[in-house]
Parts: structure tokens; sequence; C-alpha cells
């Protein structure tokens, strides 16, 4: 029997005059699902067993892999799952769950994250942006230069709030390993890390999960030939998140899951051929959305939010513009796949790929 599941995310649109050509930017629009339907039991058993229960799967022994293993990437996703929580709940998870030797929840400003360390590695975790409409009403497209490439702005200053603490906290365990984690913002900030710190502390693994696009061409070389077989980049279904900001690239290495939890799409990952995981033709990476429908959808957020008062944008205004959305051919499935974006949804679709 199917059950309904509701995603605590807000976000909100209202649809005005605009119109788009049709969506070359979204090639599968015949496998989109509409927020307001019940989706599959499938997925509402995924999104059940990414809860609490998993919590106990992280493994100390999985930061010690020095080749690509689901069990580090499910002790990474359960460390962005645990950045959303607040610092009793960080420290005493940490702690007293995972039996890591300490623990420091960093924040300034609007960046929060933790780090956590056991004898072999230190763990650095970034949470994402927990009110996601007024996330996506207010990202912008301004870069800025570095020795390594052109990134998003706001992504490096995110990070630079906090550099001088996590630089102090790194330096005390120097010679250990550091693996690099974050869901939505939260990875785009563990990125801008790897590439702030190429060369000064041994970063071993980055995983990210529902990730939007962080730099430039000249980034996503560096980041191809600094981390082309440690960084990995974890997508679900059809989350919107990695289809922004336009004009920005992805790099790494994706791994794409299905609604149903299966590995649709795996961009050159030599490491994952070894595991004999059935990739099969390598696919075209998944589109960002084009310039003209960024603009809607931050215009439509905006709106939305103006006539609210400035209130936060609900969930029922995400049901309202999902049938609105689904009814125009040039954007059906675009505000749909805020459901993808659930950071459970990642825990339990890596965590079957480890065998729980």
């Amino acid at each position: 029997m199917n059950q309904e599941w509701t995603i605590p995310l807000q976000i909100g649109v209202s649809i005005g005059n605009p119109m788009l050509e049709a969506a070359s930017a979204r090639p599968r629009s015949d496998r989109f699902i509409a927020q307001t339907a019940a989706r599959p039991a499938t997925a509402n058993r995924i999104a059940v067993e990414a809860a609490d229960a998993l919590i106990e799967r992280f493994s100390v022994a999985s930061l010690k892999k020095m080749s690509f293993d689901w069990g580090t990437a499910l002790s990474l996703s359960l460390a962005s799952r645990l950045a959303y929580g607040d610092t009793a709940q960080v420290t005493a998870t940490a702690r007293n769950v995972w039996s890591l030797g300490t623990s420091e929840f960093i924040e300034a400003d609007e960046t929060q994250c933790f780090v956590a360390t056991s004898p072999d590695a230190v763990l650095l975790s970034f949470r994402g942006t927990e009110a996601l409409g007024d996330w996506l009403a207010n990202l912008n497209i301004l870069s800025t230069s570095r020795p390594y490439g052109k990134v998003h702005r706001g992504f490096l200053g995110a990070f630079q709030v906090v550099e001088q603490q996590l630089t102090s906290i790194l330096d005390r365990f120097s010679g250990r390993r550091v693996l690099l984690t974050g869901h939505s913002l939260g990875g785009a900030l563990a990125l801008v890390v790897a590439a702030e710190w190429r060369g000064k502390f041994d970063i071993s693994w980055v995983h990210t999960f529902g990730q939007p696009a962080v730099g430039k061409k000249d980034f996503q070389g560096f980041m191809e030939v600094n981390y082309g077989d440690t960084y990995y980049r974890f997508v679900n279904d059809d989350d919107i998140v990695p289809m922004v900001p336009p004009s920005f690239r992805h790099a790494g290495r994706l791994i794409h899951f299905t609604e149903d939890g299966d590995i649709e799409r795996v961009l050159g990952s030599g490491e994952l051929e070894a595991l004999e995981i059935d990739l099969g033709p390598v696919p075209v990476e998944t589109p960002m959305l084009t310039q003209e429908q960024f603009d809607l959808m931050r215009a439509q957020l905006l709106q939305e939010r103006a006539m609210k008062g400035g209130a936060p944008l609900t969930e029922e205004s995400v049901e309202r513009a999902a049938e609105e959305v689904t009814a125009q051919a040039g954007l059906e499935g675009l505000f749909p796949s805020v459901a993808d974006h659930s950071m459970d949804l990642y825990v339990a679709k890596v965590a079957r790929k480890a065998g729980f």
C-alpha cells in the first residue's frame, strides 16, 4: 500500500506569464513526477530507512580506505546528514555513537560545519541550506578568480568566514588524512576547501551530495587534475540543486542514482568499474539550467516571497507551483525534483549500495 511522504523543505514559486522553450536541459521529462502526487512505495521505504536507524552504520575504519568504498561513502553521507544537527547532537553522535576522538562544531555568519577526528583521519562536514527556497531565490552567478580558477564568489566567501578556525584545528592534527563532505551548499563548501587546501593538508577523499556547481572551466580542470580519483559527486534522480547556477561547471566522478536507488550514470570512474558495477555507456553530464530558466525560477521565488511579506516560502507554495509548472510543457519536472534533494534519500541509497 502506498504511503504519503512529506519532504520538510521550504520553497515556493508563483507562475507568471513568461514561457520557456521546450527545456533542452531536461531531456528526461517523461520520468518526472509531480510534487503533489503520491510517490511510489519504494521511495517511501527508502526515505524511512534513511532515518536515524542508519546512524550507527558509520564506520571509523572506513575513513582509512585507500580506494573507493561504499562503506566510506555511507560514513560521509551520514556525516553530511549529521551536520544539520545542533552542537549537542553533533558532539554526542560523533563522540558517543561513532567513537570519534574529538568533535568541534564551528559556526560563523551563516556557515556551519563540524570537525571530528579518529587516530588516523580528520573528518570535516559542512551543513547545507535548510531554507532551500530562499537560498535559490538569493543565489547569484558571480564568480571570483583564485590561483586554481574561477569559483562562485558566495561559496568562497562562506568558507573564508570559518577558514582561520578550521586551519587552526587541522594544524593540531597535522599528518592525518582529511576527508571532506557536505550536502547541498555544504558540498560546494567542501569542494572550495579541497581547492584552497591542495598541498597544505593531506586530503584523501571528497564526497558531496546534491551539490551545486562551484566553478568555471579552469576550476573544473584543476579539480580533475588534482582530485580526479578522489572526488565523488552523488546526485539523486532529478535533484534540481546540481543543475544550478548556470554557466558553472561540475567536476569529479558522478554517481547518479535513479528513483529506485539503482546507479543510473557514472562518469569516468575506473574505481567503480573495478567493483564490477555495470555502468553501461558513458553518458553526457546532466545539463545545467539555462540562464532563462534560472532567471525565471528566481523571479518566481522572489515574487512569492514579496507576496508573503518576506515570510518563509512554504511547502504549500511548492505544491501549488508544481501543479502549474507541470502543466507547462517547457517547464515540466523543474520543481518536482526539489523532493529529490532530501539528504535522507541520499543516505538511504548509499546505504543500499553499502549492503544495508
